[in-house]
């Protein structure tokens, strides 16, 4: 026969179960000797004789179970710390949540007044401004100067300058005011 009845079918024949198994194992040689094999064994395991452990063990046996039933005990919370968890855990959100989101009234609810700024000015104080140096350097030339013809003063005509004639301007006062200095 091309297979044979696996060990755990086996010991259901052996048992008395698995009657279309026990068809197989009449007729193949095979599994005959491995049943045999099966029933010799549990034959011996029934004839042998297993002695009875001393009083010593049953103690043993008896303080390891009390002492680990004792240290499980001690592990779990007791059964009230469990009941009022969730509710004191509840009460402790709710608690929480009114003191975060609800305002509280009284004297410092309203916001104080903030404190003005001091004086600001966009220009330095004249002993720090050294573009004054400047204005004052070429203030008697600009005064003698007059404007150009078309325009009603030199910043009119300044405002009418193309891109070239500003950048062109600005290199020759560059030049005039020296290195160092900016415009």
């Amino acid at each position: 026969m091309a297979s044979h009845v696996p060990d755990q079918r086996l010991l259901d024949v052996l048992e008395g179960r698995g009657a279309a198994d026990r068809t197989h194992v009449d007729a193949c040689a095979q599994c005959r000797t491995r049943l045999a094999e099966a029933q010799a064994g549990l034959a011996l395991a029934v004839g042998a004789e297993v002695p009875e452990p001393s009083p010593l063990y049953w103690e043993s046996l008896r303080r390891q179970v009390s002492r680990r039933v004792d240290e499980e005990g001690e592990r779990r919370p007791a059964f009230w710390r469990l009941v009022w968890l969730g509710p004191a855990l509840a009460a402790a959100a709710v608690v929480a949540g009114i003191v975060t989101f609800l305002p509280v009234g009284g004297p410092h609810s309203v916001p104080r007044p903030e404190k003005p700024l001091p004086a600001w000015s966009a220009l330095p104080p004249a002993e720090e401004d050294e573009g004054l140096d400047v204005l004052r350097a070429v203030a008697p030339a600009v005064a003698d100067a007059s404007a150009p013809a078309g325009c009603g003063s030199a910043a009119e005509c300044l405002i009418d300058l193309s891109d070239e004639e500003s950048e062109f301007l600005a290199d020759n006062l560059r030049r005039e005011i020296g290195p160092g200095r900016d415009l």
